[in-house]
This record gives C-alpha cells, structure tokens and sequence, in this order.
C-alpha cells in the first residue's frame, strides 16, 4: 500500500499551498482538499473512492471538481464516504444545485456520477485489503479521523481535532501502527484560538499523546501559512518525541 500527500497545507498562500488530500494507492482519496487539482486527467479517473474526514471546505472543496471531472470524462462513478452528519450536510450546503449541482443524479439516480456510502464509528471496511476504520474526533459534527493499514503496517489520519483522549488511547495498542498524520494548526500564542475552532497547537497535542508509542512517528499537517518554522519549533522544543512536518508530493509505502 502507498500513500502519497496531494495537499497538507492549513491555509492558502504559504509554503504547501495545496489543502488536505491524501491518495492511497490510485484509486482512494483521504479527504479531497485543494490537492486534487495536482492530479492529471488519467490519475483523476482511476480514483475510485473518498473518504472524509468532515464538511470544512479546505477538506472538500476538491471533491465537487472531481466528480464533475469524471463525469465529463467518463470515468465511472465515485463512492463518497463519510459518517451521515457529513453526508446530509453536504447534500444541503454543497451538492444542492445551488453551489454545485447534485452528481448523483447525474447523469441518472441509476449510473450516478457520484454516490453517498454512510460509514460507522469503529466499523472497519475491507477496500480490496486495505483496511480502513473510523473513529470519532472532537471537530465538527460527524468528524472522524482513519486508521488505514494494509497486512504489514499503516497510518492514522486524524483530519482537523481538538482534544479528543479516546481517539489515543483507541489506538495507542494497534501494532501495526507506523505513522500518525496530525493536525497541528496554530503556534502555543494562539492556544485560545486553536482551543475556540477545535486544533491542536504544539502545546496541546504533546500533553494530550505522552501515553503514544515512542515507536510511532509524528507527521504534522494543516500548519498555518507563515506559521509553519514556528510551529515545528515549538514541538522540537518539548524534546518528548521527534515530529516531522509532511510536504506536498511525500510518498510513504506501507
């Protein structure tokens, strides 16, 4: 299993540019983020399946150009899938003929562009052996990070969250785990702010996983734009455990 970073950026204008996605092999998308557009034309149409963490338009922005993508090229149809919070949102908010049209009724309700899979908290689907479960964090309503393994290791994705304990000690036991990708948005000055939107800042984070393996990497995504060297900073400077802050076009195997 491989998984490349399309997008990883906390904002528009810094040194990523691109917002969250991440594709597992070609054919899964974690989140579809302005990342997507990093892709050609032939990598758009063997994506197959998106996973979403929640309804925040830096996550989802992408996904609406996508299908459209794929319809006009034919590429078959995509399985969206997300908890039903996040799916009647975006059917209300986005894919309502308002702000973009509603691709599962095109180019019929029978062969859609597009289509709603709801998915449950801690319920594991099998993608072709490619395991992936979701659990609930505290972000927006319905939000959910992805423990994603194959049969030899595998990473968790948190998506954007602010404290949420049962999510570590969930996974702190998973032998398999290797890598966990984490929101890390704001620098310790804005704890308040990261605090009211529901983020972690270097502070927090540390605090809430002294009880992780030491043996699991630390990948920190959704950096603020111009706060990137500050934050990264101020995780080294704690000196509990190394954090690695993950760049568009970084390939892991797993």
């Amino acid at each position: 299993m491989k998984m490349r970073v399309l997008g990883c950026a906390g904002g528009i204008g810094g040194r990523e540019r691109l917002t969250t996605c991440l594709m597992v092999d070609n054919d899964i998308l974690l989140d579809a983020g302005t990342g997507v557009a990093s892709l050609a034309l032939d990598e758009l149409a063997q994506i197959r399946h998106v996973f979403l963490s929640h309804t925040h338009l830096d996550h989802v922005a992408g996904l609406a150009l996508l299908v459209d993508a794929a319809q006009v090229n034919k590429a078959g149809g995509i399985t969206v899938y997300a908890t039903q919070q996040v799916i009647d949102a975006l059917k209300k908010h986005l894919f309502n003929w308002v702000l973009w049209p509603d691709f599962t009724t095109i180019p019929n309700e029978r062969e859609p562009a597009m289509r709603w899979q709801p998915v449950e908290h801690g319920a594991t689907l099998d993608m072709g052996g490619r395991l992936i479960t979701p659990y609930p964090v505290n972000h927006t309503p319905g939000a959910s990070a992805y423990w994603v393994r194959s049969a030899a290791d595998g990473f968790l994705f948190t998506g954007d969250l602010g404290s949420t304990p049962q999510l570590w000690e969930k996974v702190a036991g998973e032998k398999l785990l290797r890598h966990v990708i984490v929101d890390c948005s704001f620098a310790n000055a804005d704890r308040a702010l990261a605090e009211l939107s529901l983020h972690y800042c270097p502070q927090t984070l540390i605090d809430e996983i002294r009880a992780m393996p030491r043996a699991v990497e630390f990948l920190i995504y959704h950096l603020k734009p111009g706060q990137e060297d500050l934050i990264m900073r101020e995780l080294a400077e704690d000196g509990s455990r190394p954090f690695r802050a993950i760049h568009c076009d970084d390939v892991f195997e797993y």
